[in-house]
């Protein structure tokens, strides 16, 4: 077979044709092989990416239940100070009012006229109830305000108190 084509290359034409056909069978070869390889290549790297991608998605997930988290116990705390404050400060408007209310019975008592020469009841000496029950409000006002600012300062340690423990969940998590 290798013998009948020889004879037919019988002038420059046929060994320039034969030449041509094997240069396009070895380009095919080489074109097919090539293919085959960088499929089997893109392939990989499509399997690559498709499992960074989920993995990346599966970490920005994490981080923003992590977020929400972090954002509701946030609020949570902000919240519950804000609710302090609000009752630090309707107690304190509270105690204004019955102070107030006593200051001006205690300046009703004082100037009311006292009748001459009475004796016994409750113009007679004895301990001034009004004045007793003044200094007990009085005492009762002076631990409201100290409640008040230690509710406020409970708040505020409240908030640092959370934000060291995110912090040391952030720090043991990396």
């Amino acid at each position: 077979m290798i013998g009948k084509a020889l004879d037919l290359l019988t002038g420059w034409k046929e060994y320039l044709s034969a030449g041509v056909i094997g240069a396009v069978l070895i380009a095919a070869g080489v074109l097919t092989w090539s293919w085959r390889w960088s499929a089997g290549y893109d392939a990989g790297h499509a399997a690559a990416l498709a499992e960074v991608q989920v993995k990346q998605a599966a970490i920005e997930r994490g981080m923003q239940v992590e977020k929400d988290r972090a954002d509701t116990q946030h609020r949570g705390a902000v919240l519950a100070r804000q609710f302090a404050e609000q009752k630090a400060q309707t107690l304190e408007v509270e105690l204004t009012a019955a102070n107030t209310r006593i200051d001006g019975l205690l300046r009703q008592h004082r100037n009311r006229p006292k009748p001459a020469g009475a004796i016994g009841g409750s113009d007679a000496a004895g301990p001034d109830w009004i004045g007793i029950l003044g200094e007990c409000l009085a005492r009762a006002e002076s631990l409201s305000k100290r409640l008040g600012q230690v509710g406020r300062d409970a708040a505020g340690w409240a908030d640092q108190v959370n934000g060291l423990q995110g912090y040391v969940r952030a720090v043991r998590n990396e």
